[in-house]
This record gives structure tokens, C-alpha cells and sequence, in this order.
């Protein structure tokens, strides 16, 4: 289906996990889609995990993609990487900020060093702002233009509890204040940037999973034992995300915009199935209720 046909698609974080999946399926879409991460690899052989292997897997499949390095975390890479995007594409149509970092595990608010507490504001907030003013002016002098940016329900759902004690060993002790805090700044900044933007056809949307994904660097992070299995009952497919994130590439700017979205519950909501990362059926694991951990 090329419900974005030409579209000049930029995904953030695409050499694996939820990125990687999105860019795919912004492929499958039609969409000319730039890719950009630490890992670019070598796309004469590309390897698992790498830019390199997200480019040749769309190109096998008849798409368009390019990849470009990209550290979030440094603003001379992220302007580097913005100059490069624009100077070969003159524009970005559509922005998925995807690349994030789920904090400094283990270290408590008084345990984290500035540094520490920092650097998960660089990635989650700070990059997503000087990427989304970088795009914006193309977008404002077409009329038009999609930005998604990729939550979590840290945010909120399986934050610690609003109302109070009793709290879960988890949040007591996992090191999560800095992400927490950044995912909800993030989620609160799209809302306001979609308010601004609100009549010029384009629209901003965050969107979460359900439930957490088993990207590789998860699996990493469980075999090594930094973290616990059990903190992932309902794992969702990042298929689930990807057509999420799809379909707020296509929404209504006029309607739907300053969401906080959640995969599964918003397919759901608007009727739309998950199709596998080529665009072709896929059998999805969808669970629309956030497990609290």
C-alpha cells in the first residue's frame, strides 16, 4: 500500500527494536526513509543491530532507504545529522523520534551523578526538540507534516503510584526518576507543540507501547541480569508499535494531534490491524491492558 508514497521519513534509534521495525514499515508504505543511530555498519556486509542491516532489508523488499550517523546524546551530531538530511533531501516530511535511553539503572535520584541525570534529558527531551525545529520550517511552508514521538508508559501507567504509598520495590529502587521524568516532560512538550501547530496541517503525536518490547538490548539486559524476566508478563510485538506509529503518519492533523497514544489500545480504537514489517499479514501479540510493575 503506498499510503506514503514519497514521503521523505526520518526514524531516530533505527538499527534495532522499535525503530528498526518502524522504519520497515515506513517502507513498506512507500515512504523514502532516512535512518539514523550510532551503529551504522558496513552495508557491503551488513550485521544484526546495525543501520546497515535496517537499509538492506527495506532495499531487498523493492523500498528506498538511507542511512547517516546519529548520537542523540551530542548536539554537534544531531546538527551534523540535520545538515545532512536536509542539504541531500531539502526537507523531512515525517519525524518519528524514536532513539531514547531508559535511564541509568540501579542508582537512586541521590545516587545518580548530574552527568548521569543529564544525559537521559539530552536523549529523551533535548533531541527530540532540536530535531523537531530543524524539520519544522519545511513543514510549516508545505502545509503539512507528521511527528511521532515514541513514549513510554513510565510516563505514567507504570510510574509510581499517584496517589501515594504503597509504592513497588521497583520504583523504590530501580533508578527510574530521571526517565520517568524525562519520558513525561516529553510526553507534555509534543502536546504543547501540537497546540501551537494547530491549523497548519501538521500535527504532533506521542505514542507508547502497552506493554514493554523484547528488543535485543532488553534481552541483553535480562541474560545478564541487570533485569528482572518477570517485569515483562505481556511483552508486545514491535510490530505493534510500528503500525502505531504508521498510523499517526496518516491521521487527520485537524483531530489528531497532542495525543498520548498506547500501540495496541490506539489500533484498536481506530480499527486499523497490524501488518508485518514488509506491509504483508502478520499475527500480532496485542494486549491492550499496561501490566504495573
Amino acid at each position: 500500500m503506498s499510503e506514503l508514497e514519497g514521503k521523505i521519513t526520518l526514524v531516530t534509534g533505527a538499527s534495532a527494536g522499535i525503530g528498526e521495525a518502524a522504519a520497515e514499515r515506513l517502507a513498506s508504505a512507500d515512504a523514502i526513509v532516512i535512518v539514523g543511530a550510532r551503529t551504522v555498519g558496513d552495508e557491503s556486509d551488513p550485521q544484526p543491530d546495525t543501520l546497515a542491516n535496517t537499509v538492506a532489508t527495506i532495499r531487498s523488499r523493492g523500498g528506498t532507504a538511507y542511512a547517516h550517523g546519529l548520537d542523540v546524546s551530542k548536539p554537534d551530531s544531531r546538527a551534523e545529522f540535520m545538515d545532512w538530511v536536509l542539504g541531500k533531501f531539502g526537507k523531512v516530511d515525517v519525524l518519528v523520534n524514536n532513539a531514547g535511553i531508559s535511564g541509568i539503572g540501579g542508582r537512586r535520584t541521590w545516587e545518580m551523578t548530574e552527568k548521569q541525570f543529564r544525559l537521559v534529558y539530552e536523549i529523551d527531551v533535548f533531541a527530540v526538540r532540536d530535531l523537531t525545529t530543524r524539520v519544522l520550517p519545511g513543514m510549516m511552508e508545505q502545509g503539512w507534516g507528521r511527528i511521532v514521538n515514541v513514549s513510554s508508559t513510565a510516563a505514567d501507567r507504570s510510574a509510581p503510584n499517584p496517589s501515594g504509598p504503597p509504592f513497588l520495590d521497583y520504583h523504590r529502587t530501580s533508578g527510574t526518576s530521571a526517565y520517568c521524568s524525562a519520558r513525561a516532560g516529553l510526553n507534555l512538550f509534543t502536546r504543547v507543540l501540537a497546540a501551537e501547530l494547530h491549523g497548519t496541517g501538521i500535527c504532533a503525536n506521542t505514542v507508547a507501547p502497552v506493554n514493554s518490547v523484547i528488543t535485543s538490548n532488553v534481552r541483553k539486559a535480562i541474560d545478564t541480569g541487570r533485569v528482572s524476566e518477570d517485569r515483562f508478563t505481556a511483552p508486545e510485538d514491535p510490530e505493534v508499535m510500528a503500525e502505531a506509529i504508521l498510523a499517526l503518519c496518516l491521521c487527520d492533523p485537524a483531530v489528531t494531534t497532542g495525543l498520548t497514544t498506547f500501540s495496541g489500545q490506539y489500533l484498536e480504537e481506530i480499527g486499523r490491524e497490524v501488518r508485518g514489517r514488509d506491509g504483508g499479514p502478520f499475527t500480532a501479540k496485542i494486549t491492550t491492558q499496561s501490566v504495573k510493575y
